[in-house]
């Protein structure tokens, strides 16, 4: 008997002791729930959501170095501190700061991850972008904790129908009466309880609590220790009855999360497409950067080749072969293209602070662009800009010295510099005919499924049409130096301005051989930057959208929800029908062993409790309003069924726009570069006096520059179309990091996957059927 109120007081005073576990425990309890349940719902490959842990990369701008169950007080606003410290005027807590002071809210050490160079320069490419943005992001944080916080909850559904243990105890000391015998009174109570309770999932429920009670009276010094065990069970049989309706929310919380872990998946595809390619949701991207970036380059290339006509037409002024008007004209062109770089570079700095943004950086961070995907639209050999810029150089100089021509030895000076010049010019042209020979070989190649009969033609006869160029443009430049020596030798003190005449001559011509190979080359080049095709029929693709579009399971999932919904509320109408029965087990009163439960201090009851369905107002409006919502969940789902076939029938045409668009572009930027060298070698062209010559080559000039910006343009719309479809079908597979597994889908040879499509939601059959047991 001893040992039993030893054990008794041992429990009651351990109860005492124990406040609870620490928080890292519950913390810690709480993960080892939830991430199995997240992965449970990861049903299909599609679901897949890369990271799941609930806080950042230690790595990452975001990442709390402080532990998490202790947190330091972070700065706090002045105004703000008062009313902590002294809350309507009483004094605070002064605990607040018993887990230290941290000095800023961000950690300051965070920019030592990034890798910056010596400069503290981030350089960054498409890939790059994409890794920090999955690490820094505010956005891609707070997806990860929406996932993790919806099956947090669904821990709590579930704990619902588990086995609930408590236990406690109450310690009463109590003084009554004066202080003798039997008219006072010194008494402790303890009363220890352990027990359960359980859901079922019918409906019922059952409570099982075991107590005892030690009373110890010291003024007497006598004790008593009784003992009780309680025991009840209540079961619905009509309202609230029932497998459909009691295990509704955990039903409704299992979805739920299935649907979080879908949201979370496609969002992954839209983060990684926002970030390097379509910039959606209004932000910037990788590949706008880029498209603005080239767009510098073209304004700054315009402006070079301003500054040249400026140069060239002040030579012309000199000679009086330019009137003021024309040198205005010039120079004005030449503010407007030094204002239209200005402003591109601006544009592309704020795009650019808006971009580190959206990769979680602060704007002030230096970044470095890795710009080699541009490369694919240089359409000239530098070093045949280089020497194209060098006989243009030469060109002018030689203008300078219309009105006062130099001596025969400076002339002969001329003519050596001239033929030096001429002698790279087969350089030149083996790249322009290395392009060209690329081009042919592409071109001479199978045919692809969609392409267009007479665009293939129309190239194999400019192909056939620029070798045969090449050949004479060739043969040309091999002959130069051999002019320009023979003129050189020719050449007389008294035959200077014949000679002068003959260099003007022949570096023109040799200025002509050049550009007609840049054009050759530009051409080619530009033939051979290809789209990436895609071959979908619409019938495919509309159906391979309602097969695999994640939002679209999920709607359908919703519809069924609300379906279910309907069965749930009508249960509410029904009249309240239970079962109770109550067993206490108890010890004789008064007695000294909480052991020994006695039949005659026992009850047992088993009863009916029954309540009508007189006052259902409030219920009969939720059921109402559950058909309607239904009906409303059947209408959501056909809007974005149609939703999803409008915007997809809209990608496939906007990339046959974009293809079309993309086609048309290249050849006005070969038109136009052709025209520009047409124009420059007028406005070179002494015998050539048309008014007209100052405005063509304006026109040419901003006329090559559209037509570059717009070639570009397409090019990036392209792409940014495509990625768009594959959104839009859910044809884009991420990998573990988060990034795709193929961008290369729906080639012309690709096989499109055969299954059979989401049948639309069935509407129930009039009446609700009484839930079954």
């Amino acid at each position: 008997m001893l040992r039993r109120w030893k054990f008794a007081g041992r429990a009651a005073v351990a109860a005492l002791v124990c406040g609870g576990c620490s928080r890292t425990y519950w913390r810690s309890q709480a993960d080892r729930e939830t991430y199995p349940i997240i992965q449970e719902h990861i049903v299909e490959p599609a679901n897949s959501i890369g990271r799941t842990q609930v806080e950042p990369d230690p790595s990452s701008r975001l990442a709390d170095p402080n532990n998490p169950d202790a947190l330091p007080k972070p700065p706090d606003d002045p105004a703000a501190a008062g009313f902590m410290a002294f809350p309507d005027g009483m004094i605070g807590s002064k605990r607040w700061g018993e887990n230290g002071y941290a000095d800023a809210i961000e950690r300051p050490d965070w920019e030592s991850t990034l890798g910056l160079d010596e400069k503290g320069t981030l350089k960054l490419n498409q890939d790059k972008a994409v890794e920090l943005a999955l690490v820094n992001s505010r956005d891609y944080q707070t997806a990860v904790e929406n996932v993790y916080l919806t099956a947090l909850s669904l821990t709590l559904n579930r704990f619902e129908f588990a086995t609930r243990w408590f236990a406690g105890t109450g310690t009463t000391y109590t003084h009554a009466g004066a202080s003798s015998i039997p008219t006072e009174s010194n008494t402790l109570a303890v009363t220890p309880s352990v027990g359960f309770n359980r859901n079922f999932a019918a409906g019922g429920q059952l409570l099982v609590d075991f107590a005892n009670s030690f009373v110890w009276e010291f003024t007497g010094h006598s004790q008593t220790a009784t003992g009780n065990i309680g025991v009840t069970f209540i079961q619905p049989l009509l309202r609230n009855f029932g497998r459909q309706v009691r295990l509704e929310n955990l039903t409704q919380a299992e979805r739920d999360t299935l649907y979080a872990v879908r949201n979370m998946a496609r969002f992954r595809k839209q983060f990684w497409a926002g970030i390097a390619v379509t910039g959606g949701g209004g932000g910037s991207s990788y590949l706008n950067l880029l498209l603005t970036l080239q767009q510098v380059r073209n304004a700054k290339s315009n402006l070079r080749s301003q500054e040249e006509n400026v140069r060239l037409y002040n030579e012309k002024f000199r000679g009086g072969r330019a009137s003021v008007v024309e040198v205005d004209q010039v120079f004005q062109n030449l503010l407007s293209a030094r204002k239209l770089v200005f402003s591109a570079e601006a544009s592309y700095q704020s795009q650019l602070d808006a971009f580190k943004i959206q990769l979680g950086l602060p704007p002030r961070l230096p970044i470095e662009i890795d710009d080699s995907f541009l490369n694919t639209f240089v359409l000239t050999d530098p070093k045949i800009d280089t020497l194209h810029d060098q006989i243009e150089t030469f060109q002018k100089a030689r203008f300078a010295e219309l009105d006062l021509l130099p001596s025969a030895a400076t002339l002969k000076t001329h003519f050596a510099t001239l033929h030096a010049l001429a002698k790279q010019l087969p350089a030149a042209i083996d790249s322009a005919d290395s392009d060209l020979e690329g081009w042919a070989a592409d071109v001479a190649g199978p045919a692809k499924p969609d392409a267009d009969p007479e665009t293939v033609a129309r190239s194999k006869q400019s192909i056939s049409d620029d070798q045969k160029e090449m050949a004479l443009i060739r043969k040309t430049a091999g002959e130069m130096p051999g002019k320009i020596d023979a003129a050189r030798i020719a050449m007389t003190e008294a035959k200077k301005q014949d000679a002068y005449e003959t260099m003007l001559k022949l570096t023109q011509d040799t200025l002509g051989v050049l550009d007609s190979a840049i054009t050759i080359q530009s051409q080619s080049r530009i033939n051979r930057i290809k789209l990436t095709d895609v071959s979908i029929p619409e019938d495919d693709a509309l159906r391979f959208a309602k097969e695999n579009r994640l939002d679209l399971k999920n709607l359908v999932g919703q519809v069924t929800d609300s379906w279910r919904n309907v069965t749930v509320a009508a249960n509410a109408l029904q009249s309240d029908l239970n079962v109770t029965s109550t067993a206490n087990v108890a010890t004789t009163p008064f007695g000294k062993n909480p052991f020994a439960y006695s039949a005659e201090a026992s009850q047992f009851s088993v009863g009916v409790q029954f309540d009508g369905p007189l006052n259902r107002q409030a219920e009969r409006n939720a059921y109402r309003a559950s058909i309607i919502t239904y009906q409303r969940s059947r209408r959501n789902f056909m809007a974005l069924s149609d939703s999803i076939e409008q915007n997809v029938r809209n990608d496939l045409r906007q990339l046959a726009l974009a293809k079309v668009s993309f086609e048309i572009s290249k050849l006005q930027v070969v038109t136009n570069v052709r025209r520009l060298e047409a124009t420059r070698l007028a406005a070179l062209d002494q015998k050539n006096q048309s008014s007209t010559v100052t405005i063509d080559i304006l026109q040419a000039l901003q006329d090559l520059l559209n037509s570059k910006n717009d070639f570009v343009g397409n090019y990036v719309s392209y792409e940014q179309q495509r990625i768009q479809l594959f959104l839009d079908l859910e044809a884009l597979q991420l990998d573990d990091r988060g990034f795709p597994c193929d961008l290369n889908l729906f080639r012309p040879d690709a096989a499109v996957p055969s299954r059979e499509p989401i049948p639309a939601p069935a509407t129930p059959a009039s009446g609700i059927a009484p839930p079954k047991k």
